[in-house]
């Protein structure tokens, strides 16, 4: 129990790219664009769901 308790406490850094531009006109003033990298593990869960339904219907 201890161990499932570790794994649902643990915090995961995820990384991101900033793209960061000055203000034109303004002093130290700066425009942060941020793009996250998308999670592709849900989109792999549902496409083998989506695979096996298939395959049970056609067989």
């Amino acid at each position: 129990m201890e161990e499932l308790d570790l794994i649902l406490d643990k915090e995961v850094e995820i990384q991101r790219k900033l793209k960061i531009k000055p203000i034109e006109g303004s002093y130290n003033s700066y425009v942060v664009n941020e793009k996250e990298k998308w999670d592709w593990s849900g989109n792999i869960y549902l496409a083998c769901v989506a695979a096996i339904l298939a395959i049970a219907f056609f067989t």
